[in-house]
C-alpha cells in the first residue's frame, strides 16, 4: 500500500479506537469514525469494506502495538505483569477493552476478533511463564496463563477509569505474590485430589 494510503489507513484505525473508547459499542459506526477520522464516509469504505471489517483491522493492530509496547518493557513475565498493570491507569486501554468485552457478546465478528486477541495474549503469557519456570510442561504453561490473564483483566474493573486509588491501591505487589504462587505451585505435582 502507498505511503499516503497507509497513512489514512492508520489514521482510520485511530479513529475507531477513539469511537470505541469514547463512545462505545452503541456509538461504533462507520460515520462517527469517518467524522472522527475527518474523512468522507466513502474513504473509510474504500479501505475497510464492512464494520466488521474495521473491527478486526482494529483489534489486530490493538495487539501489534500491544506486542510493541511489551517488547520495549517486557524481558520477563514481572516486567510483563508491570506493563499491563501500568496500561490500565494510562490511556484508553480498559475502556477499549470493556466496550470489546461488550460488543462480543451480542456480534460474532467482534467475538472472533477478541477471541484473537486473547488467544495471542495467552501465548505470550504463556511463554512468558515457561521462561520463568522452564520445568513447567508447555500444558501446565498454558493453565497458569489463563489464570494470570484472568486476574490481571479482571483487576481492569477495579484500577481503569481511575478507580485504583479507591479499590485497588496495593495492587501491584499483591499481584506479583499471586502470580509467583501460582506459578509455583503449578510446577509441583498435585498432592491429593480434591473433594467437591
Amino acid at each position: 500500500m502507498a505511503e499516503r494510503g497507509e497513512a489514512r489507513r492508520e489514521a482510520i484505525l485511530a479513529a475507531a479506537t477513539t469511537v470505541l473508547a469514547c463512545e462505545g459499542a452503541h456509538g461504533f459506526r462507520l460515520r462517527a469514525i469517518a467524522a472522527e477520522a475527518g474523512l468522507g464516509l466513502s474513504h473509510v469504505q474504500y479501505y475497510f469494506t464492512s464494520l466488521d471489517a474495521l473491527l478486526s483491522a482494529l483489534v489486530d493492530r490493538y495487539l501489534a502495538d500491544w506486542d510493541a509496547r511489551l517488547g520495549e518493557t517486557a524481558r520477563d513475565l514481572p516486567s510483563a505483569i508491570d506493563a499491563v498493570l501500568d496500561s490500565q491507569t494510562q490511556g484508553e486501554d480498559c475502556r477499549l477493552l470493556w466496550e470489546l468485552w461488550a460488543m462480543s457478546s451480542r456480534d460474532p465478528a467482534a467475538d472472533a476478533a477478541l477471541t484473537r486477541f486473547y488467544a495471542a495474549y495467552l501465548d505470550r503469557v504463556a511463554d512468558l511463564a515457561s521462561a520463568a519456570r522452564p520445568d513447567l510442561a508447555p500444558d501446565t504453561a498454558r493453565d497458569c496463563a489463563v489464570l494470570i490473564v484472568a486476574l490481571i483483566e479482571g483487576l481492569s474493573i477495579l484500577r481503569g477509569a481511575g478507580r485504583e486509588a479507591a479499590l485497588a491501591p496495593r495492587v501491584r505487589t499483591q499481584v506479583h505474590a499471586a502470580v509467583d504462587a501460582l506459578i509455583l505451585s503449578a510446577a509441583k505435582p498435585p498432592t491429593a485430589a480434591r473433594s467437591a
